[in-house]
């Protein structure tokens, strides 16, 4: 029989063997994880949701591979299926999701502030423009991020007036995204009507 002393100790030291077994089988990626790639160039790395694992001695992963942007499933060229590929686990990390936090995008109605060249304009988001004249799909799927934003062009005062020309008609404008912030808007007083929160932006 062991001395108290010995036996506290050995019981310690398997305790944390186990300890330490337990949290390498927690790593294991498993069905359903979302992983990137490791040791590849940043702007290579592929992002892929794990849809099998082979077992054995050393574990080999089948994953879809998914958009670097939004995390949907990428399509063939043939389009007849996603893009499937396999690596090792040991190739493969937990993907970071914070990173992928839902951002707010423009949407139709916004007022946004357009600055260029030294210059602002405000206006309400009234459509979406294919930068190539096609269909846009944001008007669908949400702001694709690159299409062109028209605007009705506003002063930016008290009531948010239309600017309009000698005719009566509004001004359009075309916005691009790098250059525009949807603008806080709130209300203008007690009586209603509504104002542009100065130096307060959605950030996009």
């Amino acid at each position: 029989m062991f001395p108290a002393s010995i036996d506290f100790n050995l019981k310690k030291s398997y305790n944390s063997f186990v300890v330490k077994i337990q949290k390498k089988e927690d790593k294991k990626l498993a069905v359903g994880d979302l992983v990137v790639e490791k040791r590849i160039k940043k702007n290579k790395k592929r992002i892929g949701e794990v849809i099998f694992v082979r077992e054995g001695r050393r574990r080999k992963l089948e994953m879809v591979e998914l958009n670097k942007h939004d995390l949907r499933p990428l399509e063939k060229c043939s389009l007849d299926g996603p893009k499937i590929f396999s690596l090792d686990e040991t190739a493969c990390k937990k993907l970071n999701l914070l990173r992928f936090k839902e951002k707010r995008t423009f949407q139709l109605g916004d007022i946004i502030k357009f600055s260029k060249c030294g210059r602002s304009r405000f206006g309400i988001l009234t459509s979406f423009i294919h930068p190539d004249g096609l269909y846009s799909d944001s008007f669908e799927k949400g702001y694709n991020g690159k299409d062109f934003l028209e605007c009705i062009e506003i002063l930016p005062k008290n009531g948010l007036p239309r600017r309009v020309d000698e005719r009566n008609k509004p001004h359009i404008f075309l916005a691009t995204p790098d250059h525009a912030k949807c603008c806080v808007i709130i209300p203008m007083d007690k009586e209603g009507g509504l104002r542009i929160k100065e130096r307060s932006f959605f950030v996009n």
